[in-house]
């Protein structure tokens, strides 16, 4: 007998416990023989299509139908229209659904004179009962600053540090998303596309009808929304029974008397098919086969797992296509090509999107089993460990002053380097004669021989450069340096008291599914600043955690506000270059991406508003059987031909549809 598909039989589980295992695969093993629907089943990813009639009018995100209103009203009339049609404004409740909105309505914009010329689109949250008491339409409360540590109001320099929107210009109590920067006259010194401005009710703009489709599975009922079975629409209650297999009575129905047709959920012959089935944390494309017309009596005929954006693998990775997640094939394709071009030296490209394998690739001689090494894209790794040191009270915050547990620095000017300082690479030291290079790979001695460096002593024993210390008046205090990053891993270890890989192991590899080796200097420290080897799928795990705001299925492994303080551009290394520098990540300046990235291109590539995560590591030999670095053991990679993070991204970015 051929296996069940594991989505199917997780399903089950799920579903009736109560159900035989052998009364349950003969009679699921049937129906399948007898129709293989559940190979047919399409499974539902973001985007996915609407009937063709209404395809050119409605999107779907996530469980959620949208459909665009290009009639401009009020913010008041738009909430009433959306009522009555059976639907509400438009509600965001993640980054994703904001970052999807904006996408979707950037052609459906209207000038709102009070939202400095701008163009926006309603949102359906107001403060008109009870000044700054923001409300959605469904009657939960909007933060005012940052939904999972993100900013969503327009936040620009305009507002003066930590400022931002909403700012009650002349009694304004409407939320609208911006479609562009504003002010008209001086884009983004108030906010940016995407971002949120509150403005007059009485302007006339575009806006969102939302219809939640989602069906929720508990305690043996599943309560379904927008039915459509002819020409009319349900909700309804289906109620788990007793049968051979697995079967649903419908034990309650309501007409709904008014509202669009839209829906996901329907009624085709004998079959009704629900979209997305929410069972715990994971999400079904659901059929349901008629069996008793009289009883309204179905049976489970097929089942396939949904991703979402908040998926995460298991301990194995479920793999997807580019189209069941929404990418463009063809221009998908120009990604493939650049990474694997001639010259281009990459091992390995990983590609997630929603929580699943989108494309993976490798070198000839290595597959997904393969060991790549991090290079600086540790730092990454020890900036995360930072953060959750914070949050388990082993450092108070970031503004602690380093020499807290650095006792080394805590009679002379170097006490008022906070740790902050150091994840932003702004310590205000240099080293003296030799570079954090030479951390590395050793210093010359009197016989021109290379020499084994304690990596510790050396980060220590720096001295302070005034033209880059914050405490002396130093405009600039940007100073790349792998020393800075070997404190942050030496205050954790002081901290803790644990190496700084069996804190990683114990609060970050163990929850995640990450196996690692963190190589150490000649001197047993473990190297904060670099050298982790681990599959490119695994430091694909890594960037899906700050993906999904540091959190972990149910786990919150990172604060969210930490990843996003980690991960915002808070300093510009150069005017010319798009990406900035934040604690330890190398965020875009446009705030919409980062990345972890080490020497020869080994990169982690992060977009969370898109959901997509992706790792491209570079051709790598590990030499010598020692996860020590000393001769004979040391790591050797190859320089890729032609690589450029930001032409490269972009790829993946406009493969989007």
């Amino acid at each position: 007998m051929n296996e069940l598909p594991i989505p199917l039989t997780n399903l089950r589980n799920s579903l009736d416990k109560r159900v035989t295992e052998t009364k349950y695969f003969s009679r699921l093993m049937h129906l399948i023989a007898a129709s293989c629907m559940w190979l047919a089943a399409p499974q539902l990813g973001l985007n996915a299509a609407l009937p063709d009639s209404i395809q050119s009018t409605f999107s779907v995100f996530n469980g959620h139908a949208y459909q665009i209103i290009n009639t401009p009203k009020s913010w008041p009339e738009a909430k009433e229209y959306a009522a009555s049609i059976g639907g509400r404004l438009l509600v965001i409740n993640s980054f994703q659904e904001n970052v999807f909105i904006e996408r979707l309505m950037s052609d459906y914009g209207k000038i709102a004179p009070d939202g400095g010329g701008a163009e926006y689109h309603w949102l359906g949250a107001s403060d008109s009962l009870n000044e700054n008491d923001w409300s959605w339409v469904d009657g939960l409360t909007l933060k005012t600053n940052k939904i999972a540590g993100r900013a969503f109001w327009g936040n620009g320099a305009g507002h003066g540090p930590g400022g931002s929107e909403p700012d009650n210009f002349n009694n304004q109590d409407c939320l609208a998303m911006a479609v562009t920067a504003w002010p008209a006259a001086n884009p983004g010194f108030y906010g940016a596309a995407g971002q949120w401005n509150d403005i007059d009710c009485d302007n006339n703009l575009n806006f969102i009808v939302e219809y939640p489709v989602d069906t929720t599975y508990a305690d043996g009922l599943l309560n379904a929304e927008n039915i459509i079975v002819g020409d009319t629409k349900y909700r309804a209650e289906l109620r788990l029974i007793e049968c051979a297999s697995i079967c649903f009575q419908i034990s309650n129905a309501t007409e709904i008397q008014n509202g669009s047709q839209l829906s996901m959920n329907d009624v085709t012959g004998d079959i009704l098919r629900l979209r997305k089935v929410n069972v715990g944390s994971t999400s079904y494309d659901v059929s349901l086969k008629l069996t008793n017309p009289n009883s309204l009596i179905f049976t489970l005929d097929s089942a396939v797992e949904t991703f979402s954006t908040t998926a995460v693998p298991a301990e194995t990775w479920v793999t997807t296509t580019t189209k069941q997640v929404d990418l463009d094939a063809e221009k998908f394709q120009k990604v493939v090509d650049y990474a694997f071009g001639e010259g281009q030296n990459t091992q390995g490209l990983v590609i997630v999107r929603h929580g699943a394998i989108v494309f993976e690739r490798y070198a000839e001689g290595s597959d997904k089993d393969s060991m790549a090494t991090s290079w600086s894209t540790a730092k990454s790794f020890t900036s995360a460990l930072a953060g959750i040191a914070i949050e388990k009270g082993f450092i108070s915050s970031v503004d602690t002053s380093a020499a807290e547990f650095i006792n080394e620095w805590a009679a002379d000017e170097r006490n008022n380097i906070t740790l902050k300082d150091l994840l932003l690479m702004s310590s205000g030291l240099s080293e003296d004669g030799d570079d954090s290079t030479s951390m590395y790979i050793g210093v010359k001695d009197e016989s021109d021989q290379y020499k084994a460096v304690d990596n510790v002593s050396f980060s220590i024993n720096r001295t302070v450069n005034p033209d880059r210390a914050r405490w002396l008046g130093a405009g600039y205090t940007w100073n790349y340096t792998n020393a800075d990053t070997q404190i942050i891993g030496e205050i954790i270890e002081r901290s803790t008291n644990k190496s700084l890989l069996n804190f990683a192991q114990d609060n970050l590899f163990s929850t995640i599914g990450i196996t690692t080796a963190w190589w150490t200097d000649k001197f047993s420290n473990y190297m904060a600043y670099c050298c982790l080897d681990m599959t490119s799928r695994d430091f694909a795990r890594f960037g899906l955690l700050y993906a999904r705001d540091g959190k972990w299925g149910d786990a919150q492994v990172v604060p969210s506000e930490y990843v996003t303080e980690s991960t915002a551009p808070t300093i510009v290394t150069a005017e010319f270059l798009q990406t900035g520098y934040g604690y330890q990540w190398w965020p875009d300046r446009s705030g919409k991406w980062f990345a972890a990235k080490g020497s020869r291109s080994n990169n982690i590539y992060v977009h969370p508003g898109l959901d997509i995560v992706v790792v491209r590591n570079s051709l790598y030999t590990r030499v010598g059987n020692s996860n020590t670095r000393e001769d004979g053991s040391y790591h050797s990679t190859e320089f890729p031909a032609d690589w450029n993070d930001i032409e490269f991204f972009n790829l993946v970015i406009e493969s989007v549809n």
